[in-house]
């Protein structure tokens, strides 16, 4: 199982996110990724956590940070990937793997596929943001800037267009040890695709480890060095 860590880019700035709803500056991009390879973190998400207020030229301003990362790190970047035009400016660019979420959740299957000609189907990652309501699992729409129920998505189209499935516990983001395992009871995707974010810690971990999960991405604490990733990665081995 792979450990990795959620890098939140905002306005060409790193941001730490708390509940999906309160940020706080955490610096630049490269600083950040330069502490996580030092922490030797298998991966890095960068996600820009757009609402519907996005535009191409923010996306670019964004994508010029990217093109002068130097990391030796398989990184993932999504966030406002919405048109063939966000495609074409991701080519040239240090990152192996694509994350989607809006265009998931609208079942936007040109786009889905034109990313799949351009940088094949393993590089293809779905991102769901989810929480837990007396009424069942909402997923967050970022285009809509609102939380749709989990029967209202195309789940078919994401269990054979996705590679690796994104589950994003947006209410317990930020903490440690609180990410709410019922998000996934009951869910129709294979364990062996599923990628887990928000409240992890190492007891998480440990049960990640355990239902054999792709991978965990660590958000905000991993850059603190009581919370560094070989401490992480040495949680796989307690039982």
């Amino acid at each position: 199982m792979r450990i990795g860590s959620t890098v939140l880019l905002n306005e060409k700035k790193c941001i730490q996110s708390y509940g999906w709803e309160y940020f706080r500056p955490l610096g630049s991009l490269q600083g950040v990724i330069d502490s996580l390879e030092e922490y030797q973190c298998d991966e890095i998400a960068i996600i820009r956590p757009v609402r519907k207020n996005d535009s191409l030229d923010i996306f670019k301003e964004d994508l010029s940070e990217l093109q002068k990362l130097k990391t030796m790190t398989p990184v993932s970047f999504g966030g406002g990937i919405r048109s063939v035009e966000h495609l074409q400016h991701l080519t040239d660019l240090p990152i192996e793997r694509l994350v989607f979420s809006s265009a998931f959740l609208d079942g936007n299957k040109d786009l889905i596929s034109q990313a799949k000609d351009l940088f094949g189907h393993q590089a293809i990652q779905c991102l769901l943001p989810l929480a837990y309501r007396k009424e069942g699992v909402f997923v967050y729409h970022s285009g809509l800037s609102v939380y749709i129920a989990i029967e209202d998505i195309d789940i078919e189209f994401i269990n054979t267009s996705a590679n690796e499935i994104i589950l994003v516990d947006t209410q317990n983001e930020g903490q440690k040890n609180s990410f709410d395992w019922s998000l996934i009871d009951g869910l129709p995707f294979e364990y062996k695709k599923l990628i887990i974010s928000g409240g992890i810690g190492k007891n998480c971990i440990n049960k990640a480890y355990k239902k054999q999960l792709a991978s965990v991405l660590i958000d905000n604490k991993v850059l603190h060095t009581e919370y560094s990733i070989s401490g992480f990665k040495h949680a796989t081995i307690l039982s």
